[in-house]
């Protein structure tokens, strides 16, 4: 235990050299990026899903229309008196897209399967007249489903409503949501390859063969990893401190609480140590480290869930991402946000810092025979 301390001195003594950029300016580098990243994502959903607007002209007054086109699912709907109306709009960019019913009674049209009944107009945004027709498609799959007149289709429909499954977080909204999924994506991505750089000493006494001057002393190879994992442990607590903070200052939209964050970062720093030093056996210079490092942080935070859920992807990868350590810290943020129970959240987190450790153990091994092997 003397041993290792001597070495996680040394470690931050190596690296507390430049502690004002590796703790206070690179943490808030990587936040305000990755804000700007998050800008762009939210600015590039302003004009589609439910957050433009729609024109109508219909000659149909009757409730099916708003079936059709639920006023819930854009930002807002306008009613023209007519097609010229419609058009003037859509040229003075009042609205994004417009629909015109050419139709005085929609429902029987469309059971006849009668043509032209339904047009849609835009300018330029093929993302927002694509969203407008699968919501009308939508609707006419309704009125062809649900029971065979009218009565019996509103009262079918009336019921759906009722049943239909409902978002029960507090912001339900496509972009709301996105913002935390991104956000805490783009985090952890962020996270892990500041842990990545966090390893740097280890690497670089390697490099220059500091390492074998070292272990020539009475200190051996897993005392010496334990210090300088110990030494990058302390460094990225501090770290997360600086990255958290300006997080939340640069990602004022982001509101989950901080006493979670603080646990979800612990545990991160685990997992990054765990994956830097998975990455640094298998590398033999720095460049194939970062290369490396590269190559294995990009898809895992792809396939554990950072950015897609994985209930989306095939059983077999849900299955294979179960050895990510990664997969589990972002099953806990997906409970933290639907408020999940304490001890669920709790148990995935155990999970991830699990995995780290395991892997923690299997590199010290590995550099355990290396020595070995060189005596």
């Amino acid at each position: 235990m003397k041993n290792t301390m001597i070495i996680l001195k040394h470690n931050l003594k190596s690296t507390m050299k430049g502690w004002f950029s590796l703790i206070l300016i690179m943490p808030m580098v990587v936040s305000l990026i990755v804000s700007i990243i998050n800008n762009k994502l939210n600015s590039n959903l302003e004009d589609s899903g439910n957050t433009f607007h729609v024109g109508i002209y219909t000659e149909d007054n009757s409730e099916v229309v708003d079936n059709i086109l639920p006023k819930d699912k854009f930002r807002s709907i306008f009613i023209v008196s007519d097609k010229e109306e419609l058009k003037e709009n859509l040229d003075n960019r009042n609205i994004s897209v417009g629909v015109i019913f050419n139709s005085k009674d929609i429902y029987e049209d469309i059971k006849s399967n009668k043509e032209d009944v339904i047009e849609v107009i835009y300018q330029s945004n093929y993302g927002n007249k694509d969203y407008v027709l699968s919501i009308i498609n939508t609707g006419i799959m309704q009125i062809n489903s649900f029971g065979e007149d009218k009565t019996e289709y509103l009262n079918l429909y009336e019921q759906y409503e009722k049943d239909k499954y409902q978002f029960n977080y507090e912001s339900s909204k496509l972009k709301d949501i996105l913002v935390y999924i991104s956000s805490f994506g783009l985090f952890t991505m962020a996270f892990l390859f500041i842990a990545g750089r966090g390893i740097a000493p280890l690497l670089k006494e390697r490099e220059l063969k500091i390492d074998k001057r070292i272990l020539a002393s009475k200190i051996s190879r897993v005392e010496y990893s334990l210090g300088h994992i110990l030494g990058c442990f302390i460094l990225l607590v501090f770290q997360s401190i600086t990255l958290l903070g300006s997080f939340y200052l640069f990602n004022q939209n982001f509101d989950i609480s901080l006493g979670w964050m603080i646990p979800l970062s612990f545990v991160l720093s685990f997992v990054g140590i765990a994956i830097a030093l998975v990455v640094l056996t298998i590398s033999s210079n720095s460049t194939m480290y970062y290369t490396l490092l590269t190559l294995i942080v990009t898809p895992m935070c792809l396939l554990s869930g950072g950015f897609v859920p994985t209930e989306f992807m095939p059983e077999m990868v849900q299955n294979f991402s179960l050895i990510f350590p990664l997969t589990w810290i972002n099953a806990a943020y997906k409970k933290i946000l639907m408020e999940g129970s304490y001890i669920s959240i709790g148990l995935d987190l155990i999970g991830a810092t699990s995995i780290s450790l395991v892997l923690i153990m299997l590199y010290l091994a590995l550099e355990h025979n290396r020595k070995n092997k060189l005596a």
